[in-house]
Parts: C-alpha cells; structure tokens; sequence
C-alpha cells in the first residue's frame, strides 16, 4: 500500500514539472514574439512604446482616461521601408467642420499601411479589430475615439482609403479652440494633425442660423500643384467665405461667387498669359479651386514636363483678399522639386509628412 501511494505521488509530480515546462516554453515563445513585433514598430514608429499600449502612450494624454482603443490587431511594421502617412488632399478634404458645428473625420486615405499582420497572416480589414482608427483631442484633451467599425475600405496599391458609412467618428462641437487628430493603425499612431475651430454669431434675430462654425489652418497655407492623367500643369488651393449674407437680395443664398487670377513667374516676371477664374465659394466650409495654365506664346496648355530648370513663383489674387497668395518652387528634370516637408529623405517628423505620393507636389504659402 505504501509503495502505492509513493509511485502515484511520483507520477503527480511529473506531470506537473511536464506542465510547467510547456507553459514556460509558450511564455518564451511568446516573449520573443513580443519583443520582434515592438522592434519593428519602433524601427518604423519611431516609438520606444510596445504595439499594445502605443495608441495611449503615444499622445499627450494616457491610460483609459485617453480613450485608448482596445484589442487592435498588430501588424507587421516590417512589411514596408516608408512610414506610414495621410495624404494632404485626404487630410484637408476629409476633415471637415460644417456650419452647425459637426466635426466629420471622413474619407482618409492612408499610405504604406502593412496588409499582413505580424503572424504573417493578410489584415482584413472588416473583420480584424481596428485596423485603422483615430482620436480626437480639444486643446490636448482626449474628446473621442473614432473606430470606424461601420467603415467601407478600399485599397489601391499601397494606399488605403477609408470612410465613415454611419458618422460614428463624429463630434459636436461646443467649443471653440486648438483641436488635434491623431491617427492609428494597429494600435499604434502614425500621423498627426493640427487645425483650429471658430465660431461667428449673426446678431440679426431674425436670422435661421445664428452661428457659423467653420475651421481654419492648412486650408489656407497650401496649394498644388498635380499633372492629373493629362501632364498638363493643374494648380489648386482652398477657399471659403464667413458672410451671413453674401446677396443680400437672396437670404436664401450662402454661397458667393469670387474672381481670382492665377499667375506663373519666374525670376520676378509673368511667365503665363491672363487666366480670369470664377470660383463658387461655400459659407464655411473649404472648397478645392483648380485650373490649368498657358504660358506667353504658347498654343496649348502648359505641362509640367516643359518646365524648364528654375525657381518660379506661383501667385494666386483674389477678390476680397487684402494680399496675393504667393507660393515659390523649383522645377529639375522635367518635373516640380518636392519641398522638404514632402521629400521623405528630408522630412524629419514622420507624423507630420505632407504626403503627396508621387502626383501632387504641396507649396507653402510665403
């Protein structure tokens, strides 16, 4: 009978060693996992936080009082030598302000986003758990997450363009002040951006809408240029007005209708023949405004590949604006020279990239 209980106590004995070795070896497995997947996302990010807790240690704020998302899917930050980025037109086409103050984060397109997972395994993109997502801060408050769990994707190449079907990222506004959108992908921030809010009031107590909200920031400090699918030379920038009334004789009416003139120089003198535009321009929100050009003498439209080498100033007069809009570049080679907030082996801030891909080239506003 002793010799019973000594074997049976034997046997519980290796099996609980056998146990413990299995869990042990699962942990290293998984340690080692950990510790490849946070070096790719620092390599890439930038970041000394791991995948897991990057959405909340990388903004101002931290831990769950920051709206930190959870369970984010972990991608594969290996998969391309870029990093990731919004592209500009999505940046100041997506986020928009309306009139009654609803803050819309909508139709991003996002560049160099891995589409495997750290496993090695494709990302879905309505299955996995927030694969892209964003969050929204008030004078560096968290305000919102925006999971986008209703969201249709579309990818194209190495960009990954994103919508909100069903609004669930949006926000009331209330405030007027310094809002901030940071943007993740797998947990973990990839891109910044920074813009301000405000508001008008109308004292006519008769007026339907008494408050204008409206946004103000890179809208009104850059321009493009893009040779679109033809070559030719398209440049474009963004307008909006304030007014109440724009026509008077029509109270109905918001929008109103402006002038403005492009112009091409270089080395201080015009280059291109007088080009009268008329734009629409919306109350409050920004509007894309784009045309083509003609230099002197010239029987078509100019191209961007006949740009000789040079600098050449851009200026932009519109009606009602107490100066031009003035923007320099360079044109090398037949096509414009990436500023250096664009040129990705210039750019020292990953999160605040202009990205234009290869097919828009960003001016800043002198």
């Amino acid at each position: 009978m002793k010799n019973t209980k000594t074997i049976g106590l034997l046997v519980m004995a290796l099996a609980i060693n056998t146990v413990s070795h299995a869990q042990l070896g699962g942990m290293l497995k998984k340690a080692a996992k950990n510790v490849a997947t946070d070096q790719a996302t620092k390599a890439v990010t930038g970041s000394n936080s791991t995948s897991s807790s990057s959405s909340s240690s990388s903004s101002s704020n931290s831990g769950t009082s920051s709206g930190s998302v959870a369970s984010s899917v972990t991608l594969d930050w290996k998969q391309y030598p870029q990093t990731p980025a919004i592209t500009m037109k999505s940046l100041l086409e997506g986020t928009q302000v309306s009139t009654h103050g609803n803050l819309n984060m909508n139709f991003y397109r996002a560049t160099f986003i891995p589409n495997k997972k750290a496993s090695g395994q494709p990302v879905d993109m309505i299955y996995d758990k927030n694969v892209l997502t964003t969050k929204i801060y008030f004078n560096d408050q968290f305000v919102k997450d925006g999971t986008y769990p209703d969201g249709s994707y579309s990818m194209e190449g190495k960009q990954n363009t994103y919508r909100d079907d069903r609004n669930s990222a949006n926000i009331q506004l209330d405030k007027e002040g310094k809002y901030r959108i940071d943007y993740f992908a797998g947990g973990v921030q990839f891109y910044t951006f920074d813009f301000e809010v405000f508001k008008k009031v109308d004292s006519d107590p008769y007026a339907t809408n008494n408050t204008l909200w409206f946004s103000k920031g890179p809208w009104e400090k850059y321009a493009y240029i893009t040779p679109q699918t033809s070559g030719n030379f398209i440049l474009g920038f963004y307008m909006m007005h304030t007014d109440f009334k724009p026509n008077p004789n029509d109270p109905r009416k918001t929008s109103k209708s402006v002038n403005w003139y492009p112009e091409l120089l270089q080395n201080g003198k015009v280059i291109s023949v007088p080009n009268k535009q008329v734009a629409i321009v919306p109350q409050g929100e920004w509007k894309d405004m784009s045309c083509s050009m003609k230099l002197i003498g010239a029987k078509d439209y100019l191209k961007i590949a006949e740009l000789k080498d040079g600098s050449y100033t851009l200026k932009i007069t519109v009606d009602g604006e107490p100066a031009p809009r003035m923007y320099d570049f360079k044109a090398a080679g037949g096509n414009i020279v990436q500023s250096d907030k664009q040129d990705r082996t210039k750019n020292t801030d990953p999160k605040t990239l202009v990205e234009g891909w290869n097919n828009f080239f960003w001016l800043e506003r002198k």
